[in-house]
């Protein structure tokens, strides 16, 4: 992996942000429509199994990554000679985790009690645990500014699995044969990136348990983060099943399906954003300073028009994809879109804190999130089922970001700030915006999408008319260029 300098820089970075955006785009895309097909064919309670088994297993893989990813690419940016040592020593790290997670995730469904299917579907899926081998894959793509070839597998993967929960659909439409439609695909999708993986760069498996330790200290502060954060996305789904109905699980889990695919979004501006934020607070201040100011922008600039403009036709969309069985869900994804704009500024803060060296600190912000969310669930879920688990996973973020933003301010390492000016400009432009789309939603009746579209055109407008974007300034984000380049 060659070193970032000079004019290289521009074009490969703009690639980068672009494979990831495109690919990542097509995958959740692709992905929906499988959402669809599986949500339509077994209905609210079926499809409130399906997606409590994935959310069930999610906090196994928690284990399994134990925070190693970001690390990993934390580790590759600064130190990129020791890649193949540290990418093998990785690889043996997670797939040991692997083999003592399996196992357990079944006995833990036997020892709850859950329902026959739900414990059948468990032990399939839990063989999707080798699956979290590919972001170890993925690193040397993402270091070295390189998302188009897993982008590409990614879109192979997600049109695999459209095939096969296609014929799932038409032949046996079932929990467990959707679940292996799943699984199937990802192992293609695995073999896959493996083998382009080594071809890029050879991995040396010989075993380094000094390294091994190393990686474990430097994670284990991010697992127990990755634990806590997944709690308070996740534990509304946990006490839904038993609070409520497994069919209340499925009209919330079709909202937060539509809300988490525009993380994305955030997920393309930050996937540059960590490497180079690392490097830039390690060796110059004003790198660190204006890579920080144009992203917040941006990450304003993407997220609030979302929430502001989708509130309006949720509703109708739900219907639209899901069908009016779901029509529960429209609440639901009106109030979870306010929860995607606030992820966007909690994503950034949250890979400010990591890239400084701060990832005890996001722990322990994380734990008193946990304890809050599951709070606010306690008490809202009862009295307002799914809509009062939308509505504390909402003030749960907003809390989140009040306080990274208070600590990373006070914090004299950090020092970060609020870039007042660009806060202002971006609230300007989508007040005028709410403006435009509440006129527009009074004096014509236009079907959901054309809704969207005549939204995102006016909203495009208007950043052209206040000048709050230009393709130079895009260049300039992304490329983040600086006084001296970064190596």
């Amino acid at each position: 992996m060659e070193p970032l300098s000079g004019n290289s820089i521009t074009l490969r970075i703009l690639q980068n942000a672009a494979a990831f955006l495109g690919g990542e785009f097509f995958y959740r895309f692709i992905n929906f429509l499988s959402c669809i097909l599986i949500a339509r064919s077994l209905g609210g309670e079926g499809y409130g199994q399906f997606s409590f088994i994935y959310v069930y297993l999610s906090f196994f893989e928690i284990f399994v990554q134990f925070g190693l990813n970001a690390v990993l690419t934390r580790e590759l940016s600064q130190e990129k000679n020791e890649a193949p040592r540290i990418l093998g020593n990785a690889l043996i790290l997670r797939t040991a985790l692997i083999i003592l997670t399996l196992p357990l995730a079944f006995w833990l469904t036997r020892l709850i009690g859950y329902p026959l299917t739900v414990q059948q579907g468990v032990l399939l899926a839990s063989f999707q645990l080798f699956l979290t081998l590919r972001p170890v894959f993925e690193t040397i793509f993402r270091v070295g500014l390189l998302m188009i070839v897993p982008a590409i597998w990614n879109a192979g993967r997600a049109l695999l699995n459209l095939l096969f929960v296609g014929l799932v659909t038409w032949a046996h439409p079932s929990l467990i044969f959707f679940i292996a439609a799943y699984l199937a695909s990802g192992v293609v999708g695995l073999i896959g990136l493996s083998v382009a993986s080594a071809r890029r760069m050879p991995f040396d498996f010989r075993l380094d348990k000094n390294l091994i330790l190393h990686l474990l200290k430097q994670s284990l502060p991010l697992m127990f983060s990755g634990y806590l954060t997944i709690l308070y996305y996740r534990i509304d789904v946990m006490m839904l099943s038993v609070l409520k109905t497994f069919r209340e699980v499925g009209y919330y889990s079709v909202a937060t399906r539509l809300s988490e695919s525009l993380n994305m979004i955030s997920g393309a501006l930050l996937i540059s954003f960590f490497p180079l934020c690392s490097q830039a607070f390690k060796a110059s201040r004003m790198d660190f300073e204006s890579l920080f100011t144009k992203i917040f922008k941006w990450m304003m600039l993407a997220g609030l028009p979302i929430a502001l403009g989708g509130m309006w036709v949720a509703n109708d969309l739900i219907i639209l994809f899901f069908g009016p069985e779901y029509s529960p869900s429209g609440a639901t994804l009106s109030i979870l879109l306010w929860y995607t704009f606030f992820s966007f500024i909690g994503s950034l803060l949250a890979n400010v804190l990591i890239a400084s060296g701060k990832q005890t600190v996001d722990m322990w912000i994380s734990l008193a999130l946990v304890f809050l969310n599951v709070t606010l669930n306690w008490f809202l879920i009862p009295r307002y089922s799914f809509n009062g688990a939308a509505v504390s996973t909402v003030l749960t973020e907003i809390v989140g970001v009040v306080i990274y933003f208070s600590y990373a301010i006070l914090n004299s390492e950090i020092r970060l700030f609020i870039p007042r000016r660009e806060l202002a400009n971006v609230l300007k432009i989508n007040a005028i915006f709410l403006i435009l789309i509440l006129l527009i939603r009074w004096r014509v009746k236009l079907p959901a999408m054309a809704f969207i579209g005549v939204g995102f055109l006016g909203y495009l407008g208007l950043l052209f008319i206040f000048r709050a974007v230009s393709w130079k300034e895009l260049v300039s984000y992304v490329t983040h260029k600086t006084t001296k380049p970064l190596a």
